[in-house]
């Protein structure tokens, strides 16, 4: 075992004589019950407090990984082989290679070093404005660029709207109006012109705004009379019209009228999700924000041996199903799969939609909105931590940081330190507010990346006392347990970004961000590994490869102690092991 940097070191003797080949590794494993006397919840969660396993059967569920290089965890500490059985690392270095059968598979991976796989803390699988069909619109310039966009969909020969899209509206995403040259706004004319009778419906890159056509409007049933009253608002133009653009709940009513998802097609989006995700060396998902229903899905794709990343789900606290799971509780697979024991709620919107709530206000003189009345939300986060749930409630402006750590502050402190409450996003904090984490055991979950690009114009639109709450990461860092994750599909899923973002604070214009608020290569590597696993409950299984751990492994192209920013960022995972079973990363 030795310190954190550029490993050295031989191969294992007795694992010589397996250079370049690979013995008995199979793709993926089947996944079985392990008891027949199972308890069920009751529909729709069909099938729960279920323990999840492969069949491993299979020879290649039992193997030794050498490499002169392999990573326990963040902190450096290293070995040179992995003993694996039933999924799990049951020894390392030379008792690794002393307790090895010669009958079983030695595996030499490619690369400079082996890591344990990463965790997206913070990430939307499904969901979120994710339709198939949708059009994106990322990195557009201006309204007329989207227009021309729509036009050219439009003007597709031999396809219909339901052969695009199965839900019959034309669906986009990705605008962001904070990146156009000018103030220009989309306008619902403009989509009228182009879309007369199909409703249109395009999320803002944050989903905490839409903008639609007269069709949406009137499938909706809103008219010129909309007038919404509430943490929201429906834009209107100078002659008193509806511009069509929606913030935050006002778009409720829109989302609404859009013919909702099956199972199928969010099933789809998943396993897409997850290969992107994969790809990049994560092999867990914190499932940001999901409904009730959802959950019976990944426990059936679990039970079949078909789920394709594990998830820790967060389940919407204003999902109409929420009683059927709080009297059926916490659910949590010791094994890692599936886990749903943490309720969301959001206190704020997004700072690009000057819905996030601060203290000082926005150019315009507001002040972002409130989701939830203060006593309400507290009501409500203390009677779940004492039924054992954990909560996370979304906080992206300072005031809003502010209310969900006072709600936090008044559960009993016992209970809080056992389910382990999250604030997401932390994006805006006083300095007295990010020194409140530990006292009141609550989780700081960060998405990095997001600096890369609203630092940009948030220079525009907020203070310079503003600013110096912005991304306050090492004032946090110094009072919280981190969680790190990218908001994809809302942001880049490349973890590797997100670090590289972490450790210069490097903006998309190449200017830095308030480098001093910067994070350690340790800080944020334990942020996407071991602290995620604890924020998930799960820190006794992922996010280290030592004795007991679950053996879900990357090889890395470059190694993370030693590279530079800039090679990190363009780091490659050239093979992952989930279980001990190599799976595909495309």
């Amino acid at each position: 075992m030795g310190a954190a940097g550029v490993c050295e070191g031989a191969l294992p003797d007795n694992a010589r004589e397996y250079r370049g080949k690979r013995a008995g590794m199979t793709e993926s494993g089947a996944c079985v019950f392990s008891r027949a006397t199972l308890r069920f919840w009751r529909t729709p969660w069909a099938v729960a407090r279920v323990v999840y396993r492969r069949d491993y059967q299979q020879k290649g569920a039992v193997l030794l990984i050498s490499h002169r290089c392999i990573y326990l965890d963040a902190q450096g500490h290293k070995t040179d082989a992995l003993l694996v059985r039933e999924g799990r690392v049951v020894a390392i270095g030379d008792e690794a290679v002393a307790m090895h059968r010669e009958d079983e598979p030695v595996v030499l991976p490619q690369g400079a070093c082996l890591f344990p796989a990463l965790a997206d803390a913070h990430v939307h699988l499904w969901g979120v404005g994710m339709r198939a069909g949708s059009i994106d619109m990322t990195g557009t310039t201006g309204p007329q660029q989207i227009y021309r966009r729509l036009q050219t969909v439009r003007d597709l020969p031999d396809i219909t709207i339901s052969e695009l899209s199965p839900s019959g509206w034309v669906l986009g995403h990705g605008w962001n109006e904070n990146s156009w040259s000018d103030s220009a706004e989309l306008q619902r004319r403009e989509l009228d012109a182009i879309f007369p009778d199909i409703p249109v419906c395009l999320h803002r890159i944050d989903r905490h705004a839409v903008a639609c056509n007269s069709e949406a409007l009137r499938r909706a049933r809103l008219d010129e009379s909309y007038q919404f009253v509430g943490s929201g608002n429906a834009r209107k133009n100078a002659d008193g019209q509806l511009s069509g653009v929606c913030v935050d709940q006002a778009m409720m009513p829109i989302l609404a009228a859009i013919p909702a998802a099956t199972e199928d097609e969010d099933r789809q989006l998943l396993e897409d999700t997850a290969h992107i995700l994969r790809k990049h060396g994560v092999a867990s998902a914190h499932m940001a924000l999901t409904e009730v229903a959802r959950v019976a899905m990944l426990q059936r794709l679990a039970q079949s041996g078909e789920l394709p990343i594990r998830v820790f789900a967060m389940i919407d606290g204003t999902d109409p199903a929420l009683g059927e799971a709080l009297e059926a509780g916490p659910l949590h697979d010791p094994n890692a799969w599936v886990s749903a024991r943490t309720i969301k709620y959001f206190a704020d919107g997004a700072l690009g939609s000057k819905g996030a709530h601060l203290f000082e206000p926005y150019p315009d003189g507001t002040l972002g909105l409130v989701m939830h009345d203060a006593d309400e939300l507290a009501g409500r986060i203390a009677g779940l931590i004492e039924s054992g749930w954990q909560v996370a409630v979304h906080a992206i402006g300072d005031a809003a940081a502010h209310g969900v750590l006072n709600a936090f502050a008044g559960a009993d402190a016992a209970q809080r330190e056992r389910v382990r409450p999250r604030l997401e996003h932390c994006q805006m904090m006083t300095s007295d507010d990010a020194q409140r984490f530990e006292a009141l055991s609550v989780l700081a979950s960060i998405q990095p990346i997001h600096l890369r690009g609203d630092a940009v114009w948030a220079q525009n639109m907020l203070t310079n006392a503003q600013l110096d709450r912005l991304y306050s990461w090492r004032e946090i860092a110094d009072n919280a347990l981190l969680a790190a994750g990218s908001d994809y599909p809302i942001d880049d899923p490349n973890p590797w970004h997100g670090i590289a973002t972490a450790l210069t604070r490097r903006l998309s214009d190449g200017r830095l961000f308030a480098p001093d608020k910067a994070l350690t290569r340790r800080e944020i590597l334990a942020a996407y590994t071991s602290g995620a696993a604890y924020a998930a409950h799960w820190e006794k299984d992922l996010g280290r490869l030592d004795v007991g751990y679950i053996a879900d492994v990357i090889a890395l192209s470059d190694d993370p102690f030693s590279a530079s920013p800039e090679r990190i960022w363009e780091m490659q995972v050239l093979q992952m092991w989930m279980d001990g079973i190599e799976v595909a990363l495309s």
